[in-house]
């Protein structure tokens, strides 16, 4: 289920990645790789995780997409196991809320698209998804609840 979209204004989010190409039907593998090799930068660091789990869909093709798996995070001074930062841009992004399975994403994804050609708003670089709700503590598919943001013009 797709929320009502809206504009929202971010700020710049400055990101601790690991980024990864993959089929579009290999994305929750590779995010979960990527996103441990992460968490061992974090913790071999003494570092701190500050934010929920971000995925930047960097480009998307016909057939794959690369893509950044990350989250906010402090006390990194050595970037290990491919990690690096990458800064989301901040300002008016087109917004919805996905409630339910990863695979019903899609749907999400092109409402928001639909919204934007709809209501004159140009994408203005790569759309990132927010995971606030960690599916491996809530089993209830219908509670995984997944941010969607488009940064427009």
């Amino acid at each position: 289920m797709t929320s009502a979209i809206e504009i929202r204004e971010l700020p710049e989010k400055k990101l601790l990645v690991k980024k990864t190409t993959c089929s579009q039907n290999a994305i929750g593998p590779a995010f979960g790789k990527a996103i441990h090799s992460v968490g061992v930068c974090i913790r071999a660091n003494g570092g701190t995780m500050k934010s929920m789990p971000y995925g930047v869909y960097l480009d998307w093709r016909v057939e794959d997409c690369d893509l950044a798996a990350g989250c906010e995070a402090e006390g990194i001074a050595n970037l290990q196991d491919g990690c690096e930062w990458l800064v989301l841009p901040g300002g008016a992004h087109a917004f919805a809320t996905h409630f339910g399975a990863y695979e019903e994403l899609k749907e999400t994804h092109a409402a928001i698209m639909t919204w934007c050609a709809t209501n004159g708003k140009k994408m203005a670089g790569p759309c990132f998804e927010a995971y606030p709700v960690d599916p491996g503590t809530e089993p209830d598919v219908e509670k995984w609840r997944t941010d969607v943001y488009y940064p427009v013009a």
